[in-house]
């Protein structure tokens, strides 16, 4: 897993227990970090990370990144 693949996971874990919380400024926060660490995945990035995340389906991008792929 690449740095950035990290980052992106430490901030999909933040987001989920944000959305746990309910608090709209946790959810926004941490919604803009998912947002600028996708813009700044590389082109070799999986594909069906991306693809998870164009759909926003948050979930399936962070089980996939903690199933090592």
């Amino acid at each position: 897993m690449t740095v950035p693949e990290q980052q992106l996971r430490d901030a999909l874990t933040a987001f989920m227990a944000a959305s746990a919380t309910r608090d709209a400024g946790k959810i926004g926060a941490a919604l803009n970090r998912v947002l600028e660490l996708e813009h700044r995945l590389g082109p070799d990035a999986p594909e069906r990370l991306r693809h998870f995340l164009e759909r926003r389906s948050y979930q399936k991008a962070l089980d996939f990144l903690n199933a090592g792929h």
